[in-house]
Formats: C-alpha cells, sequence, structure tokens
C-alpha cells in the first residue's frame, strides 16, 4: 500500500492543508466507504475490525477514533445506505422533471 495511509480512492486532490477535522472526516468515510465495499458479497456479521481498516487503509487502533464498536459502525452504514438511497432517489426525480421539459 505504501507510505500514504489510505488507499488511492480515498486521497485528496486539493493541495491547500488539510485541517484535522477534515483528516477526521475523511477517515471516517473511508471505514464507512470500505464497510459498505464488504457488505457487498457478505452479511455484516461475518465482517471484522481488521478486515474494515484494512480496506480502509488504516490501523485497526485508528478504527476506535471513529467508532466506539462494529456495532456502531453497522448503525452508521445503515444510516449512510438510507442517505445515498435518498440521494439517488432525489436525483432520479430530478432527471425525470428535466425530461418532461
Amino acid at each position: 500500500m505504501g507510505a500514504y495511509p489510505y488507499p488511492r480512492r480515498h486521497r485528496r486532490k486539493s493541495s491547500s492543508p488539510e485541517t484535522r477535522s477534515e483528516r477526521k472526516q475523511r477517515t471516517r468515510e473511508a471505514l464507512l466507504d470500505a464497510g459498505l465495499q464488504l457488505l457487498d458479497d457478505r452479511a455484516f456479521g461475518s465482517l471484522s475490525l481488521r478486515e474494515v481498516t484494512r480496506e480502509a487503509g488504516i490501523v485497526p487502533a485508528g478504527f476506535y477514533r471513529h467508532f466506539q464498536d462494529m456495532d456502531e459502525l453497522g448503525f452508521a452504514l445503515i444510516d449512510e445506505s438510507f442517505r445515498r438511497l435518498r440521494q439517488m432517489l432525489h436525483s432520479a426525480r430530478e432527471d425525470r422533471r428535466d425530461c418532461k421539459g
């Protein structure tokens, strides 16, 4: 994976300095993305903390800066899934309105 602590898909593109809050949010998003990615082909109960952190590109101890335990991650994944679903539905409605003219 190299010296950079995040997989390529989670790296920032901006050259401006990143605040601690931005780094923390980016790491949380990386954990959520990793969890959702791993759930594509299996159940939440079969996920381990190490697998999620490995997929996110962080050390396992870093997980606890964002979530108390795997259950809290599970609830956050549900929230994130619904947020993404709402976003997709909103986009679909907007596209439909655009087509009607």
